[in-house]
């Protein structure tokens, strides 16, 4: 239903685009919130009304600590300074933030990113339901791996489209950072107990991070490799989540089918 609602969105906005650019626009930006959608449809169907209740409360929770907020918000911020810091080391060049001299630009940017700009309409699908649903089954780490690769394929349109990021960034490259980029969210949603909150705060500060310190590839394809190095930062962290000895209390109550929550949430 995700790929569906998203890709058909994104089909028709290329057609009507050239044409009717805000329509377009409008679509391109109705096609992100498919998981979401689907999610939504999906527990409703399946749990009800009261169901549906019981797992937005459950993924609303802001009682989970600024400390992972405060995390998911910074750590990408590091890995993209870090990435450019390295690249200048080696002998590169980074071009002028769009940020510098616009901060209240910037800080609005990240309430667009927020609501426009994918998380919202992503991360209720993808870590509010997927994610709980196949780590019941498989483990977190083979759990975070799958919608990873799932998460990067749905992505796959926007590659042929104008005026996204995403077509001018090697197709593996990016499968490479989402199923990295997975694996942190699905840390991240474990400790803080199924919360969707820190992941929103997470996918914003990913998208709108990026603006500000430039290490995404350009039109032109230059500046792979600080995209480059921000990816091979990212892996380094999956890896050592994955390779982690501490065993995760498997979390339950995060399935929309269980009516009762774990009473530790």
């Amino acid at each position: 239903m995700a790929f569906a609602w998203s890709w058909f969105c994104w089909l028709l906005s290329s057609v009507i685009r050239p044409q009717l650019p805000i329509l377009g626009m409008v679509l391109l930006i109705a096609g992100s919130f498919g998981p979401g959608i689907a999610a939504i449809a999906v527990v409703r169907y399946a749990d009800g009304q009261n169901g549906l209740h019981r797992w937005l409360k459950r993924s609303l929770q802001w009682r989970v600590g600024w400390g992972w907020l405060a995390l998911s918000f910074f750590l990408p911020l590091a890995v993209m300074g870090l990435a450019a810091a390295m690249h200048i080391a080696l002998g590169g060049t980074i071009a002028p933030s769009p940020a510098s001299g616009h901060v209240l630009l910037a800080v609005v940017n990240f309430g667009l990113v927020l609501l426009l700009g994918g998380p919202l309409g992503e991360e209720f699908g993808w870590r509010g339901y997927a994610l709980p649903v196949l780590q019941e089954r498989y483990g977190w780490r083979v759990a975070s791996l799958v919608l990873g690769t799932v998460w990067g394929a749905w992505h796959l349109p926007l590659f042929y489209m104008a005026d996204t990021v995403q077509r001018y960034i090697p197709v593996g490259l990016y499968m490479v950072s989402t199923m990295a980029l997975s694996v942190l969210f699905a840390w991240l949603l474990n400790q803080t107990r199924g919360s969707v909150l820190p992941a929103l705060v997470l996918h914003t500060a990913v998208n709108a991070w990026g603006w500000v310190i430039p290490v995404m590839v350009l039109p032109d394809g230059s500046n792979l490799r600080p995209y480059g190095l921000a990816v091979g930062l990212l892996v380094v962290i999956a890896l050592g989540l994955l390779c982690d000895g501490k065993p995760h209390r498997p979390l339950r109550s995060l399935s929309p089918s269980i009516t009762e929550c774990d009473a530790s949430l």
